[in-house]
C-alpha cells in the first residue's frame, strides 16, 4: 500500500501545499520522523556545493542544525497577501538568525507565473530589508516548462542574496535522488538506522512522485493490472531500492515489484543496467523489451545476486 496513492484516488488528489508540507515535515530537524537533520543535511551540502556560501559551510559543521521550518508563511505586497511554501529559518546557539531559505514548490507544468517568485521576493525583503543571509530556492519537476524558465529569470536578487533552481526529479540537481541517497546510505551502514515505518514511508513519497512526474497532466499514472500469466520473475539486490522482482507475464507485460508493490518500472530497470553494467539500451526501447533483455542478460545468475 502507498498512502500517498490512496490519498489521490477517486476525487481526491494531494495538491502542492500538501507535497511541501510532507517536505517541509522531512526537513524540520526538531520533528518526530526520527531522522534528525539527516536530509536537512543533504539539502544543505548540495546546495552549499553550488553557491558555497560561507554561512552555509558554518551550519553544515554544526553536530545538530536547528532549524524553524514554517509553511504558508504570509507576507505582504501591494497589500496582497503573499504565502510561502516553504520558510527555513537557521538559528545561531543563541537563538540569533543566522540564514533564511524560502522554497517556492511547483508540481504542475501549467503552474508557472513569471513574475510570482520576484514579487515573494518583494514581499519578503519589504518585510525585513536588513536580511542578510537570504537564498531563494525555486523546486519544479524536471520537465518544466519555457513559463518557469522565465520566471525565474524574472527574480533579480540584491547583492548578498542567492537564487538557485532545484529540481524534483532532474538527473542532477535532484531533491528525489537526496531522499534516495538516505535509504542507500542507511542500507550501507553509513548513517543511524531509519525506522521502519518512516523508511517505507519515504519510498512511498518518492514512488508517488515519480508517478506525478512520469504523467505531464500532474496526476499520478495508476499501475497496471497483471496481463496474462506469470512466465518469470527474478528478484535482483539493488543498492538504492534495495530487494526488487522483475516479472515477465505472457502478454510480454513487465512489471517491477517492491515489498510486493508494483513500481514505475522503466527509471528502476535502467538503474539495475547502470549498476551491473548491463549490455542494455537505456533508451529507444520500451519498458517490455528493456525488462525482457535484462532477464536475458541475468539467466545464468542467481536470484537476489
Amino acid at each position: 500500500m502507498n498512502i500517498f496513492h490512496v490519498l489521490s484516488q477517486g476525487k481526491s488528489r494531494l495538491h502542492g501545499p500538501a507535497i511541501s508540507a510532507m517536505l517541509g515535515y522531512l526537513l524540520d530537524s526538531r520533528r518526530d520522523h526520527g531522522l534528525g537533520d539527516t536530509l536537512l543535511r543533504e539539502f544543505l551540502t548540495h546546495i552549499q556545493s553550488e553557491i558555497l556560501d560561507p554561512h552555509l559551510k558554518k551550519i553544515l559543521s554544526t553536530p545538530f542544525i536547528d532549524v524553524e521550518i514554517s509553511l504558508e508563511e504570509p507576507y505582504s505586497l501591494n497589500g496582497a497577501r503573499k504565502d510561502i511554501d516553504i520558510q527555513a529559518r537557521f538559528l545561531s546557539q543563541d537563538r540569533k538568525e543566522q540564514f533564511l531559505i524560502i522554497i517556492e514548490n511547483k508540481l504542475k507544468t501549467g503552474a508557472a507565473n513569471p513574475q510570482q517568485l520576484a514579487d515573494y521576493y518583494r514581499a519578503v525583503i519589504e518585510d525585513d530589508n536588513t536580511i542578510k543571509n537570504l537564498l531563494i530556492v525555486f523546486l519544479t519537476p524536471s520537465s518544466s516548462p519555457t513559463g518557469y524558465v522565465n520566471e525565474f529569470e524574472n527574480l533579480e536578487v540584491h547583492e548578498g542574496h542567492s537564487k538557485m533552481r532545484v529540481y524534483w526529479n532532474e538527473k542532477d540537481n535532484n531533491l528525489l535522488q537526496m531522499i534516495k541517497n538516505i535509504l542507500r546510505r542507511e542500507i550501507n551502514a553509513e548513517i543511524n538506522p531509519v525506522n521502519e515505518y518512516m523508511r517505507h514511508t519515504l519510498k512511498a513519497f518518492v514512488v508517488y512522485l515519480e508517478d506525478v512526474f512520469a504523467n505531464s497532466s500532474g496526476k499520478p499514472q495508476r499501475r497496471g493490472e497483471d496481463i496474462g500469466k506469470l512466465v518469470e520473475d527474478r528478484t535482483i539486490h539493488t543498492k538504492v531500492h534495495g530487494e526488487c522482482t522483475i516479472v515477465l507475464r505472457d502478454s510480454g507485460q513487465i512489471q517491477v515489484l517492491i515489498d510486493k508493490e508494483k513500481q514505475v518500472a522503466k527509471p528502476i530497470l535502467r538503474a539495475i543496467i547502470n549498476e551491473y553494467q548491463l549490455d542494455v539500451k537505456l533508451e529507444g526501447i520500451t519498458t517490455q523489451q528493456m525488462g525482457k533483455r535484462i532477464l536475458d542478460a541475468l539467466q545464468d545468475k542467481p536470484q537476489g545476486f
